[in-house]
């Protein structure tokens, strides 16, 4: 599965195990943002888990608020941010604190994209065992 979608904040690509979003420079991610992802998990990702990755190629802001509703997304189990900015990187540290999900960050684009399908695939894992034991 591969699909662009353009937002007025940035484009989402949509692969069979993750996100990739790229914003906009200067762009704020709001709450509204989440809602988006929402909507995505539950048109694209129906039954299955997935991951986020952040191409932070700009700088630009993000709510808190955000990252706390798009933590609340139940088969979303993974952020990844991606940056070769070290103030975008310093700032994951303090954003990993919103949300209980796995959360990891990058230099390089490749590595986090490895990283997300093994944590989706590792998860779904988790899952079936866990569901398999219970029936």
């Amino acid at each position: 599965m591969k699909r662009l979608l353009t937002f007025d904040f940035g484009s989402l690509k949509l692969y069979e195990n993750y996100v990739l979003a790229q914003i906009n420079e200067g762009a704020t991610v709001s709450t509204d943002a989440s809602k988006v992802l929402l909507d995505i998990a539950e048109n694209f990702y129906t039954d299955r888990f997935f991951a986020y990755i952040s191409y932070r190629k700009h700088s630009y802001a993000i709510e808190p608020g955000a990252l706390i509703e798009a933590s609340k997304i139940k088969n979303l189990v993974a952020f990844a941010i991606v940056s070769n900015i070290p103030n975008a990187l310093n700032n994951t540290k303090v954003e990993s604190m919103f949300t209980d999900k796995a959360y990891e960050s990058f230099e390089v684009i490749s590595e986090a994209k490895l990283w997300a399908t093994n944590t989706v695939l590792e998860h779904t894992k988790k899952v079936q065992a866990k569901n398999s034991i219970q029936s």
